[in-house]
């Protein structure tokens, strides 16, 4: 089952990684991804703002909730 579907809104969590990833980490899934090595439950991001995509394991991301 996934935890996260396209159009959601996430934020890329703190000590992760990834070069190229904009400061502000926050994104929008746009589809689940091929897997990634051993990891399964990948999702492609693109990072509000910009047309950079780049994909997570689920691990790494977390919902954003807006208030």
């Amino acid at each position: 089952m996934e935890k996260f579907k396209p159009g959601d809104l996430v934020r890329i969590k703190d000590g992760t990684h990834q070069d190229g990833m904009p400061d502000h980490r926050l994104g929008m899934i746009i589809e689940f991804a091929e897997a990634l090595g051993n990891r399964t439950d990948s999702y492609t991001v693109v990072f509000l703002g910009t047309s950079f995509r780049l994909k997570f394991h689920e691990m790494f991301l977390e919902h954003l909730t807006l208030s």
